[in-house]
């Protein structure tokens, strides 16, 4: 049984704004287009329209964070980061293409360039409680785990209900040795979804290593059940 930790990072967001007054019907024909045949999983369809609305609205901001995310979605990481780069250019307010870029950037591994980002959505919008769960992310791909444990209880802080904070927390424990304190956190990860494996294999990690092997051997089961080897 494949006993890895395992960390959630909150979802790419979409822009389904459709203002296009200035460029009429036809871009935002394209644009609404693209959201559909993303929505579909169908990211090649997707991108084909994005750039037809890029076309039509150079100045679209929306179109570019949108394409960004279709490359996203198929592991072009480069594409998706100039994308959003210059979704920022043309609205440097719109937090929701910081915090795009930053899980770009967190795919590639650019974990300062995620957290650089993740903080300038936090200071446009204080309250973004996904964003601090992101940043505690990259803290914690980097081993500084008081940092990723202050924005994870941030992030339940502000959305108590968010099983993926409860989940990274735990880890953060584990890390640590607290293993008592990481079966709490990732019982409330499961009692919030009981449909999400992650925090059984987590859970079931702690468990082992306090020497509870049953318990352990219950949750690695439980975890396979809900998300079979592929």
């Amino acid at each position: 049984m494949k006993s890895s930790v395992r960390i959630m990072i909150a979802a790419l967001v979409i822009i389904f704004s459709m203002s296009g007054i200035c460029y009429g019907a036809s871009q935002n024909k394209f644009y609404t287009k693209g959201n559909t045949d993303y929505e579909a999983g169908q990211y090649d369809e997707a991108i084909t329209d994005y750039n037809k609305a890029i076309e039509l609205n150079p100045k679209s901001n929306r179109s570019y964070n949108n394409r960004g995310l279709s490359y996203c979605a198929k592991g072009q990481y480069d594409e998706a980061i100039a994308d959003f780069t210059k979704a920022i250019e043309l609205k440097p307010k719109r937090y929701r293409a910081y915090n795009n870029r930053g899980n770009a950037y967190y795919e590639k591994g650019k974990y300062d360039e995620a957290i650089a980002d993740y903080t300038k959505v936090v200071e446009l919008k204080p309250k973004h409680y996904r964003a601090y769960n992101n940043r505690g992310n990259a803290y914690y791909a980097k081993g500084e785990y008081e940092q990723a444990y202050a924005d994870y209880t941030k992030t339940i802080e502000l959305h108590p209900k968010d099983n993926s904070a409860y989940n990274n927390r735990g880890l953060v424990y584990y890390m640590k040795g607290q293993y008592e304190l990481a079966i709490d956190d990732f019982t409330r990860s499961i009692e919030l979804n009981p449909n999400d494996s992650e925090p059984y294999n987590n859970r079931g990690n702690a468990y082992k290593a306090l020497g509870k092997h049953e318990k352990a051997s219950a949750d690695y089961t439980k975890a396979a059940e809900l998300k079979p080897a592929q």
